[in-house]
């Protein structure tokens, strides 16, 4: 029996189609990436065009040495209120705050370096400059004191300072849930690692600004949801540029410099003071270290003999000041604290 040798089909593939194949489809992925990145990136650039012509800012601009600072008060009395945002906010987040304050006596919101409509500084981001800044905004925009300071969050840190480096121009001082120098330390080191992956957060988040992704996912929306619609708008609006976020960034590169800072800072005397502290947590995980926040909170209260502790149970960290129920009782707060301030202006003149 003869065999038969086999030849090869002819419709074999060759060994080296599906690595062209695979080739193709990657190139093919490439450049469909590529164009969504110039697509995005076209898209912010309009977008961010349209901002600055929709939003101009509502207060004015005032030279404080090389750069300009954008300041907005409204109102007339004294003493005058300053109102000191967090890190990753801006002055349209105290919407409901200043409108209610406004009412009773003048008041100021501003944006730091490089926020909003604030522009650049070249200088540190810590709170011994941040006071600088606002002392030198405040005699160049024709404000007087003494005032009553208002520092929420990490602003909480930026005016305890402020009233050390200028002791004469503080006459009372309300800490909205704000920062304590040693709670890095004191908290859970839970609270640390959030901490560090916010900044790296931060570091990152300019380059999906510049691709539109910050925009088009609303992914800062929630610093200003609640606020009134054209500040929401505003807050939106600047949530969604690089600017800001590099400032944002720099302040909390800068935590080791002001902490220290404030440490080395006096305590406040008899000055009128309160301290806020939400009772809400923003997410279940941070509800676990809310007794502990609360607690370095009743602390800050010792630091002026006449320092107050005051809970809003239902209010959360952000909702203190854009939850317009929340921001009516953190208003009257700090008009109680303009009351001592004025009373105690008033005893002091009837003195002989």
């Amino acid at each position: 029996m003869s065999s038969t040798s086999e030849t090869p089909a002819s419709s074999s593939v060759s060994p080296g189609r599906p690595r062209r194949r695979w080739l193709r489809r990657l190139l093919w992925t490439g450049l469909g990436f590529a164009v969504l990145l110039v697509i995005g990136s076209v898209y912010q650039a309009v977008s961010a065009a349209a901002d600055a012509r929709d939003f101009p800012p509502p207060g004015k601009m005032v030279d404080v040495g090389g750069h300009r600072l954008h300041l907005n008060c409204t109102g007339e009395g004294h003493p005058t209120v300053v109102l000191e945002s967090g890190a990753s906010t801006m002055s349209s987040g105290w919407a409901w705050v200043q409108s209610e304050v406004a009412k009773t006596t003048r008041v100021c919101s501003y944006d730091r370096a490089g926020t909003a409509w604030s522009e650049p500084s070249q200088g540190p981001h810590d709170a011994a400059h941040v006071a600088a800044q606002l002392h030198t905004l405040l005699v160049n925009a024709g404000e007087s004191g003494p005032f009553v300071l208002v520092g929420h969050s990490l602003g909480g840190l930026f005016v305890r300072v402020y009233a050390d480096r200028y002791p004469g121009e503080a006459a009372g001082m309300v800490l909205l849930d704000a920062s304590h120098p040693d709670q890095l330390e004191r908290l859970p080191e839970s609270v640390r690692k959030q901490f560090e992956a916010g900044i790296k957060v931060m570091a990152v988040a300019p380059v999906l600004v510049h691709v539109g992704l910050v925009r088009a996912t609303g992914l800062f929306d929630q610093m200003g949801r609640g606020l009134p619609e054209r500040a929401f708008a505003e807050v939106s609006a600047f949530g969604s540029t690089v600017r800001p976020l590099e400032a944002a960034h720099a302040e909390m590169r800068a935590w080791a410099d002001t902490t220290a800072q404030v440490r080395a800072s006096r305590e406040l005397g008899e000055m009128p003071l309160l301290v806020v502290s939400a009772g809400s947590a923003m997410s279940p995980a941070a509800a676990d270290f809310l007794p502990g926040f609360q607690a370095l909170h009743r602390e800050l209260a010792s630091l002026s003999s006449r320092g107050q502790f005051r809970l809003i149970p239902e209010a959360n960290h952000l909702s203190l000041v854009t939850d317009e129920s929340h921001a009516r009782q953190t208003s009257a707060a700090i008009l109680d604290v303009v009351r001592q301030v004025r009373a105690t202006r008033m005893s002091g003149a009837a003195s002989p």
